[in-house]
């Protein structure tokens, strides 16, 4: 075991558990590590205080330096006065300068003398008997004065001048200096040794265990939940050391756990999607034979198109089936029923409803000898309603249809048309207009639905070159262009005169990509249907035609 209490090595892992994570990668790329930062910080510290009693150090000693240079001062000022005595009462100024260079030879710090005579007005304060003096430089100077005195032969001491001199603190400094050196020398080596022993112990005690927590941390960070660390401490990292074990063994389980169930969950997901899946390719199979069995009942084009000038047809259901469906029903002396509905609902809902009309529809067309539009819508508003009624119990059922129809009679030269809020759209060559003869607004077999009305059947002339089309409201309420509007008459109307040169069989094409262009990315709202067609009345209708060109018939 090592100092720390920690084991040599610095984790283990569990048997089986993957690489550890890499310290190396904790560490942000420039930052000072904690060892670093504490270590400036003790430096900073021990460099204060040291600094601090380095001042206080100076001022103590330079103080005793400067008592003990004045101390020597007076000695020396005490002695120099008591020998220059009888050369100053004789006013023998050569010994008296004499003893004074011998003082400044011998005495450094001294920097200026002046002595003065007692007699003869010559005190303290007239011309000094001898003065000597030297450069003072910049250090600090005292001064000290002593009374030159004699003693007589009776013992008795007279006053013979006076004695001046400064002294430049300048040594006191120097030795100030150097006694300051080896205790300055002491607090580096200390703060050196300081230093060292504190980063050791803090290392080995505190950053190395924190150093393998992170590594450890990173570790599991990096998807390694089986990393554990030994402990044998009883302090603060120890109990760190403790909780980090009881983290990260409530991660691994937690998440061996998560990863089951993820499992689990991941399995009965599969499953369901294969359910769905199975589910879905049955619907989409039964939805793809429905559109087969909803095409069945549309009329063939081909057909139509044996009994036309010109015909087109853009059936476009919004889903794979729909509720919209066009008619076509071939009648004697060359005459046909062609038209258009618009049931309720989309999808298969719509679809179902197409069935139920088409297979009504076929049951009014036998009843309805003469086919007038009008009787035929009047009588299949009425059937589909009763067809409907075992569901009018429920406030949410509510199900009918648009519908537009025309009898096409070329023997006679004229068409005759009903609609329920579906019209007729007209246009003949060379025109640049379109006309409409609109439809009752009248739906059929809703609850809303008059069972009673009667619809309005419009005669129209049959003309070399006159085209006719009939429309569901998905063609017109198509949303598009840059705000979403719907395609709308007007846009309608331009597209007809504009591909109305065209032969007719090159105008769904023609009409697709008009819608197209309209829709851009939007999605398609309703179920579209468009009955585009051109018919000439017979000779002999030709040579009789005497009718006006669209006006209501009522059988």
């Amino acid at each position: 075991m090592s100092v720390t209490g920690w084991d040599d090595t610095e984790s283990y892992t569990l048997r089986g558990a993957g690489p550890r994570g890499s310290g190396d990668e904790v560490a942000r790329p420039g930052g000072s590590s904690l060892l670093t930062r504490v270590i400036l910080m003790i430096v900073g510290c021990t460099l204060l205080v040291g600094l601090i009693a380095m001042g206080v150090s100076s001022v103590l000693v330079g103080r005793q330096q400067r008592d003990a240079l004045t101390h020597r001062a007076t000695l020396v000022g005490t002695l120099q006065a008591s020998a220059m005595g009888q050369a100053v009462w004789e006013f023998d100024t050569r010994a008296v300068e004499a003893m004074i260079r011998g003082l400044m030879a011998e005495d450094p710090a001294v920097r200026s003398v002046k002595v003065w005579a007692a007699t003869g007005g010559r005190g303290g304060h007239g011309e000094p008997l001898v003065e000597l003096d030297r450069p003072a430089g910049r250090a600090e100077l005292a001064t000290v004065e002593r009374q030159i005195v004699m003693s007589g032969s009776n013992g008795e001491r007279t006053m013979v001048g006076l004695l001046r001199m400064t002294y430049s603190l300048e040594e006191a400094e120097s030795a100030t200096l150097t006694a300051l050196a080896p205790m300055a020398g002491l607090v580096i080596f200390s703060l050196l040794a300081v230093i060292g022993m504190i980063s050791v112990l803090l290392n080995r005690l505190v950053l190395a265990p924190l150093a393998r927590l992170t590594r450890s941390a990173g570790a599991i960070a990096a998807g390694d939940y089986r990393v554990r660390l030994r402990n044998t401490r009883a302090d603060e990292i120890g109990q760190l050391t403790v909780a980090f074990n009881h983290m990260a063994e409530t991660v691994h389980d937690y998440t061996e756990r998560l990863e089951q169930r993820v499992a689990e969950r991941t399995e009965e997901l599969r499953q369901s999607n294969e359910q769905l899946a199975v589910v879905n390719r049955q619907v989409m199979d039964s939805i793809q034979y429905a559109s087969l069995l909803q095409s069945a009942i549309l009329p063939d084009e081909r057909e139509m198109a044996r009994h036309l000038d010109g015909v087109c047809v853009l059936w476009r259901p919004r889903d794979v089936v729909g509720g919209d469906f066009h008619i076509f029903r071939e009648l004697e002396d060359g005459r046909f029923l062609i038209g258009v509905a618009d049931c309720s609902g989309h999808g298969v809902p719509g679809a179902f409803m197409t069935m139920t009309v088409s297979a009504i529809l076929d049951h009014v067309l036998s009843e309805t000898p003469d086919s007038d539009p009008a009787a035929i819508l009047g009588r299949l508003n009425r059937m589909v309603r009763a067809a409907l009624a075992r569901g009018r119990d429920n406030p949410r059922f509510d199900n009918g249809l648009d519908i537009g129809l025309c009898l096409v009679r070329p023997d006679r030269g004229d068409l005759l048309f009903a609609g329920g809020r579906i019209g007729l759209h007209i246009v003949d060559p060379g025109t640049d207009k379109v006309g409409e003869v609109k439809g009752d607004p009248q739906s059929l077999g809703y609850r809303r639905s008059d069972i009673g009305h009667r619809f309005t059947t419009h005669r129209v002339e049959l003309a070399p070159g006159r085209s006719f089309y009939l429309t569901t409201d998905g063609f017109l309420d198509q949303a598009g262009g840059a705000r979403g509007f719907g395609f709308g008459n007007r846009r309608f109307s331009t597209m007809l005169l504009e591909h109305d040169a065209i032969p007719m069989a090159e105008r769904r094409t023609a009409f697709a990509q008009a819608l197209a262009e309209h829709q851009g990315e939007r999605a398609q709202r309703d179920d579209i249907t468009l009955v585009g067609f051109t018919v000439s009345p017979a000779l002999a209708a030709v040579s009789a035609a005497d009718a006006s060109s669209s006006h209501p018939v009522h059988p």
